[in-house]
């Protein structure tokens, strides 16, 4: 397999709580171990960088609103696997990249997974398929006969 890379976009998102939930999820299931992290939290008139996750934690147990945030996350090999989640107020969006397929894909479900509950959203089971009523007539039929 060459490499990995998918995205998707989560609207109206609000917890940032979960998001870092998110981000601690994909380093601990990649593994992306030894840990690169960059972290830009934008704020009205200014930008903070951060090296780790437990400073961003910090700034949301703080209660403090940035306009938006971004963290980078890879493993020391940065082409192997490396995950992005991007706040921008309004949404949250979710990046997975790497050539180490199996790192960068579990890190990235882990992540998924997560930001899925969040929201609610479960594995779908499939209905219940009604009763066949052709093969049903044809029983009773056969047993008149």
């Amino acid at each position: 397999m060459e490499g990995f890379a998918l995205s998707e976009r989560w609207n109206g998102w609000e917890d940032l709580g979960v998001m870092l939930k998110a981000a601690r999820a994909a380093v601990a299931e990649g593994p992306l171990d030894p840990l690169q992290c960059e972290i830009e939290v934008e704020w009205d008139d200014d930008v903070t960088t951060l090296t780790s996750l437990d400073a961003l934690e910090a700034i949301i147990a703080s209660g403090e609103e940035p306009l938006g945030i971004e963290i980078w996350m890879a493993h020391e090999e940065q082409e192997d696997a490396y995950l992005t989640l991007c706040y921008n107020g309004r949404w949250l969006q979710l990046n997975g990249y790497g050539n180490d397929w199996v790192r960068a894909r579990q890190a990235y479900y882990a992540a998924q997974v997560e930001l899925a509950a969040a929201y609610g959203i479960t594995t779908f089971v499939l209905p219940k398929l009604p009763k066949d009523t052709v093969q049903e007539v044809r029983r009773r039929l056969e047993s008149q006969d």
